[in-house]
C-alpha cells in the first residue's frame, strides 16, 4: 500500500524550461529559434543533473559550476562564453526563478493527496536556490519542512540510493511503501528503485534517447496525465 509520494523538484513540479529561456533571451545578443532553444536548455539541464555531484564533493565550487553549465550549453553554438557574461547570465537565471509557478492544476492535487499521503521533496541543488525555488512554489502548504531533503544539506545526493532510505526511514515507512516521482530516467528512476521505491517517470519532455535501466512503475507525458494519476491515488486511497 502507498503510504507516501515524494517529489523531485526542477522539471517535475515546475517547467525548469521557462526561466531558462526567459533568461537567454534577455542576455543573449542574437534571436534563437525554438528548436535551438530547446536543445540549447537539454544541455543545460543534462549538465546539471550529471555533474552537481562535484559540487557535492568539492570538486568543484558552486560558482565554476554555474559558470560551466552555460558554456557547456552553448558549446555547439558559440565557441568562447566570458566569464563575465555568464555571471550575468546567472544573475538573470536567478531573478526569473522567483516568477516560478506549480505546473497548472498541481496546487490542488496536492491539497488532495496531502490529506491522504505522507508527501515530500528529494532533490539535488544548493540548499538556498532549491528552498527558495520552494518558497516561491509555496510547498510549504502541502509538505512539512521535515520531509524535505535538499543533498546540499543531507551531504548525500542522487544517484546515491540512500537518500531515498534515509527518507523513508525518518519518516517511519517501508521501501515498499513509498513512490518517488521524477523526470530524470537514471538519477530518479534507477536510484529510487535501488532503494526499493516505486517510481512514476515523468518524461513530459518526450526524452525517447534516455530510458530508465528499470522500468517504472509508471510512465507520465504531461502535467495533465500527473495530475491525473494522482488524483486518482487519492480516490483509492479515500475508497480503502
Amino acid at each position: 500500500m502507498i503510504k507516501a509520494i515524494i517529489f523531485d523538484l526542477d522539471d517535475t513540479l515546475y517547467d525548469q524550461k521557462s526561466p531558462f529561456v526567459a533568461a537567454l533571451t534577455k542576455t543573449y545578443q542574437s534571436v534563437l529559434s525554438q528548436d535551438e532553444l530547446a536543445k540549447i536548455f537539454n544541455r543545460f539541464h543534462d549538465f546539471n543533473e550529471q555533474t552537481f555531484n562535484q559540487v557535492m564533493d568539492t570538486t568543484m565550487s558552486l560558482e565554476a559550476w554555474q559558470t560551466a553549465r552555460i558554456r557547456h550549453a552553448l558549446a555547439p553554438i558559440v565557441k568562447h562564453v566570458s566569464t563575465d557574461w555568464a555571471i550575468q547570465f546567472e544573475m538573470t537565471y536567478q531573478q526569473a526563478l522567483d516568477h516560478i509557478s506549480l505546473f497548472d492544476g498541481l496546487a490542488g492535487t496536492l491539497t488532495k493527496l496531502s490529506h491522504a499521503f505522507k508527501i515530500g521533496i528529494i532533490t539535488n541543488g544548493p540548499a538556498p536556490i532549491q528552498h527558495q525555488k520552494l518558497h516561491q512554489l509555496q510547498i510549504e502548504h502541502f509538505v512539512h519542512p521535515d520531509n524535505i531533503f535538499i543533498s546540499d544539506e543531507l551531504g548525500i545526493a542522487k544517484p546515491d540510493p540512500s537518500i531515498f532510505t534515509t527518507w523513508a526511514h525518518q519518516v517511519g515507512i517501508k521501501a515498499n511503501e513509498a513512490v518517488y516521482v521524477g523526470d530524470n530516467a537514471a538519477l530518479d528512476m534507477t536510484s529510487a528503485k535501488h532503494a526499493g521505491w516505486q517510481t512514476f517517470w515523468f518524461n513530459y519532455r518526450h526524452n525517447d534517447q534516455v530510458t530508465p535501466s528499470v522500468i517504472p512503475d509508471q510512465i507520465i507525458q504531461s502535467p495533465a496525465e500527473l495530475n491525473e494519476l494522482l488524483l486518482a491515488l487519492v480516490q483509492a486511497a479515500s475508497a480503502s
